[in-house]
């Protein structure tokens, strides 16, 4: 699959896949460069997967690898001001300090399904991975990052089939156990060059689970569900940046139990209402974890914790699927993203007190008759604080930063004897950037449009594509960085965008 396209955009896809007996294998190569809409915007991602599955009387042994190698350029965020002068300019000290970061992973997993006595049925799952970071940032002191991470897991699970007191049940235990080990070094930036050396702490994560759920069939229409799991996880750092003769060595151990239950009534053979009532338990990451003070860990963030209530309606028939759900997520030192003015680009993370989030969620999916098909999502999203302090001010009762109000996606399509042609629509509501709603980004709505041909030349297939994002060339940002310490929240998105492509099947 080769495209092209304005702004430098050049993508190719190759993907090969086959089966003999038993055994089944893939591989997909994409590599995909782009010059930017804005400013210092170049971008070049290569990714590789490869998968190799084996069918045996016992089960099932699944084999995948994946290994990505990212670079990028930063053009940074920019205030209000500077988008009204010149949208597609860089941040002045992202040019400056030659903003940009690299990435390099390669991830390796082996999973097997087994089948147990009768219909028991369990799985064993690992993988082990290395990743590669590197940044330069638009400041100078500490500008840039590196890190070496090896990370691993291993996990399991069992799920044993048998009736109690005449009602069928399907019990699954398990378990997660998950490591991970950091090289972490942060040194100055001097204009694009490795400057001092500020920071060196090597950082490890191990995270331990243990789960059980049990789905009931009640009656023929009547399901439930009952889960419960506990996870505790031990984070430590040791500080080898000892030039400041303070030593931010340390760890912190994070547990808790949480739980889960649902119940489900199909109210026709295609059509089934459901509830659902759950907590769960997010610890911040090691990079969340960083600490505004220096090294070490940022002693005072929380894990954060929430209760969820939902209600949907979902059905399933040949030419139509829909889905409808109202949901409820009360949460507790929810954890929120800020930079300093002497850090821009730089992320660290604080706790939010209380938050809701109150939501409804649609979709629907249309097959109209033989030749057009309808497709449509919307979310009306009422994400707040309410209660929420910082030294910045009080901030209970403001709209959650970086989520719309509502947003929507549909789409209608033709296609008729291999040849098709999509018009779709994605819009959303205004935006606020910061925790206080003092500034905001404008809604937008934007028209996609792409058209194709499939031929078929004997028993290969071949699909040339026409296609313009962003039809009406309307302003929008394509991202927001949320409580920028400079007010630079601003990341503008490209204008109306054509590209071509061809795609063969063979």
């Amino acid at each position: 699959d080769l495209s092209t396209a304005s702004l430098g955009y050049q993508r190719t896809r190759v993907e090969m896949a086959g089966s003999d007996g038993d055994l089944g294998a893939l591989l997909a190569f994409n590599s995909t460069h782009l010059d930017g809409y804005r400013q210092h915007g170049a971008a070049q991602t290569n990714s590789l997967t490869a998968k190799l599955r084996w069918y045996a009387p016992a089960g099932r042994l699944r084999l995948s690898f994946n290994a990505i190698d990212n670079r990028a350029e930063d053009p940074g965020g920019l205030t209000a001001a500077q988008v009204d002068v010149d949208r597609r300019q860089a941040a002045p000290n992202n040019l400056r300090f030659d903003a940009d970061e690299f990435i390099r992973q390669q991830r390796l997993a082996l999973v097997w399904d087994g089948y147990a006595a009768g219909a028991d049925q369990y799985q064993l799952r690992s993988y082990l991975g290395h990743r590669e970071f590197g940044n330069q940032l638009g400041f100078a002191t500490s500008g840039q990052t590196t890190f070496k991470r090896y990370f691993s897991g291993v996990g399991g699970q069992y799920s044993h089939y048998r009736e109690l007191i005449g009602v069928p049940h399907k019990i699954t235990t398990g378990f997660d156990l998950e490591a991970q080990q950091d090289d972490r070094r942060r040194y100055d930036n001097l204009f694009g060059e490795r400057g001092q050396l500020r920071q060196q702490q090597d950082e490890s994560a191990l995270s331990q689970g243990l789960f059980i759920e049990d789905q009931i069939n009640l009656t023929e229409q009547w399901q439930a569900t009952l889960g419960l799991r506990y996870d505790h996880v031990r984070l430590a750092v040791d500080d080898l940046y000892l030039v400041d003769s303070r030593d931010d060595s340390g760890s912190r151990s994070l547990a808790d139990w949480n739980y889960s239950a649902g119940l489900s009534y199909r109210l026709t053979p295609q059509q089934s209402l459901y509830a659902r009532l759950a907590s769960s338990f997010e610890t911040p990451t090691i990079n969340e974890l960083a600490n505004p003070q220096g090294g070490g860990f940022n002693a005072v963030l929380q894990p954060a914790q929430a209760v969820s209530r939902e209600l949907g309606l979902k059905g399933e028939w040949t030419s139509l699927r829909y889905a409808l759900a109202l949901y409820r997520i009360d949460l507790k030192d929810e954890l929120v993203a800020f930079n300093l003015p002497t850090q821009p680009g730089r992320n660290f993370y604080r706790n939010a007190g209380q938050s809701r989030r109150d939501g409804v969620e649609l979709s629907l999916d249309w097959q109209l008759d033989d030749a057009w098909r309808w497709s449509v999502a919307y979310a009306y999203n009422h994400y707040r604080f309410t209660e929420y302090q910082t030294s910045a001010g009080d901030f209970a009762g403001k709209h959650s930063p970086g989520i719309p109000r509502q947003t929507l996606f549909t789409e209608l399509a033709y296609e008729n004897q291999g040849a098709y042609i999509r018009l779709g629509a994605t819009a959303q509501a205004r935006v606020y950037t910061n925790d206080a709603n003092t500034q905001s980004a404008s809604g937008y709505a934007l028209l996609n449009l792409r058209l194709g041909k499939r031929l078929q030349l004997g028993e290969q297939s071949l699909e040339p594509y026409l296609g313009i994002d962003n039809l009406l060339g309307r302003e929008y940002f394509d991202n927001l960085r949320i409580n920028d310490g400079s007010a630079r929240y601003f990341e503008p998105g490209p204008e109306r965008t054509l590209y071509a492509g061809l795609r063969l099947l063979f």
